[in-house]
């Protein structure tokens, strides 16, 4: 007789009915949250820790780093500081040389490495648009 031995984890699996290239898993009170890329306007990294803030306001804890967030979720964020790293779509301007103003009305900062950078892109951008 041949027994077979079900995934313990088979609850975990992905939603059927979204494209889940572009989401992370968030556990919420007991349950899985799934979080669209689309939803996030920044990540903030500490350690081994990130906050994924979305769109609504709202601010999950995941015990990943920041790298392997953005590996989970295949999109192109902009990394513009060790701490931060920022969906563009959601930059409304850059208020000050070292600030970035996001759509949520939070202000980040750009690492000094990292200014012109930003700076640059963010002015090719505009003239894109």
């Amino acid at each position: 007789m041949k027994t077979t031995l079900m995934n313990p984890f088979s609850w975990t699996a992905e939603p059927a009915d979204v494209d889940n290239a572009h989401l992370i898993a968030v556990h919420m009170h007991g349950k899985i949250l799934w979080v669209s890329a689309q939803e996030i306007t920044f990540l903030e990294g500490e350690g081994n820790y990130t906050y994924i803030h979305t769109r609504q306001g709202k601010k999950y804890l995941v015990s990943k780093t920041l790298k392997v967030v953005v590996e989970i979720l295949n999109v192109d964020f902009i990394r513009i500081h060790k701490s931060y790293i920022v969906n563009p779509m959601y930059i409304t301007a850059q208020i000050e040389p070292d600030t970035l103003l996001l759509s949520c009305g939070r202000k980040v900062p750009i690492a000094r490495r990292r200014m012109r950078e930003i700076h640059e892109m963010l002015a090719g951008e505009s003239l894109a648009a």
